[in-house]
This record gives structure tokens, C-alpha cells and sequence, in this order.
């Protein structure tokens, strides 16, 4: 694991959701890391499976910054036992289960286009912004009424989750599609959403 959630966010294995939440709010704000690096770290807190592999991989003992002194004969000693907790027993069937998840998120969820609309919305007024994407480019892609108020409203949502996420090349290539949009009040927001997005592209 390259991230510790909670080195991302900066709170301890004890943190509830509630101080996560506000952990990656401060994240957000404090722009020490991209934005799809604290997303994963938000989603791998608040899944049980994830987050037990996080405290595994948690370094127990602060880093050596200098020795006081120059006695090394503790070095000589056995090395000492080391026993897992029974907390651990089922840590490879947790990765393989996080594993078989991240594959199902990848596939087409089985709801209406009208759930998936609205649990897009949901997701994104939320902050759950993994989430929102998956449900709102399903409903994109499934989407067969190209001009219709609720899938416009579906690109120009994914065009500002992508911005939040970082993923700023597709929020670009998504709102110049916009921008050829017929409907002239698309076509305006889409225009003047390029250049700040091309200017947010700049800075990275």
C-alpha cells in the first residue's frame, strides 16, 4: 500500500465515520494530496476489509531520527516471537474479498436508469464521489434520451466530480463534447467551464 489512509487524513485507527468525514474535508482543503488519493483513503477507512488491512500495514513504531547513543549490543539479542493477532486470521480473504468488490464496481449495476440517476445525485451531494461516478457514467452510458434534462445534468455533475477527483483530462474531454451541445444554454456553460478546467490542468 504506496498511501496509509491514515496518514492521508491524519487521523488514528480509532477514528469514528464522523471524524473521517471531517478528516477529508480538512484533506480537501489543505491540498497536500490529489484528490483521488483522499477519496481512497475515505473509502478504504469506511469499509471494514480495507480498513483492517490499513491497520496492518500501519507502521507501529515512529521513524529513527538519530540514535542517543552508541551501544549496539541490543542487536545481538534473539529476535522476538512474533505472534498476529487472531484479528489477522482472515486478512487474505479480506484482500481477495476487496478484490471481487473493486471487479463488481467495474461492471454495470443491475438498477433502473432512474436509480441510477438518482443515487448518482445522492453520492455526489454527499461526498462519495467514487460512487457517484460509477452510477453516474452507468447511467450515461445507458441513457438512450441524449437530450434530456436528467442526463444533461448527469454529464455536467461528472464533469465536476471528475474536477474534484482530479481526474482532469476526462472533466475536459467530457465538457467539449458539451460545448458542440444543440441546446444553446449547454453549449454556454460547457464554453465558459473549459477554460477554467484547462487552467486547473496548468497547475498540476
Amino acid at each position: 500500500m504506496e498511501y496509509n489512509p491514515y496518514d492521508i487524513l491524519g487521523v488514528s485507527p480509532a477514528a469514528s465515520k464522523a471524524e473521517i468525514a471531517k478528516a477529508v474535508a480538512m484533506a480537501m482543503k489543505q491540498k497536500k494530496h490529489p484528490m483521488d488519493i483522499i477519496a481512497k483513503a475515505q473509502k478504504s477507512l469506511l469499509k471494514p476489509e480495507e480498513r483492517i488491512i490499513a491497520d496492518y500495514l500501519r507502521p507501529i513504531l515512529p521513524t529513527i531520527k538519530h540514535f542517543k547513543y552508541s551501544d549496539l549490543s541490543p542487536l545481538v539479542q534473539p529476535a522476538p516471537t512474533l505472534v498476529l493477532l487472531p484479528e489477522f486470521d482472515g486478512l487474505e480473504q479480506a484482500i481477495s474479498e476487496s478484490a471481487q468488490e473493486e471487479c463488481l464496481e467495474q461492471e454495470p449495476l443491475p438498477i433502473t436508469l432512474s436509480e441510477l440517476f438518482a443515487e448518482g445525485m445522492t453520492a455526489c451531494k454527499e461526498g462519495r464521489y467514487p460512487k457517484a461516478i460509477k452510477y453516474l457514467e452507468d447511467y450515461c452510458q445507458s441513457c438512450t434520451e441524449r437530450n434530456s434534462k436528467d442526463y444533461i445534468q448527469a454529464q455536467m455533475w461528472l464533469i465536476k466530480v471528475y474536477k474534484i477527483v482530479g481526474q482532469l483530462e476526462r472533466a475536459i474531454a467530457l465538457c467539449q463534447l458539451l460545448s458542440n451541445h444543440t441546446h444553446p444554454q449547454v453549449q454556454t456553460w460547457a464554453t465558459k467551464t473549459l477554460p477554467m478546467l484547462s487552467k486547473e490542468v496548468s497547475h498540476v
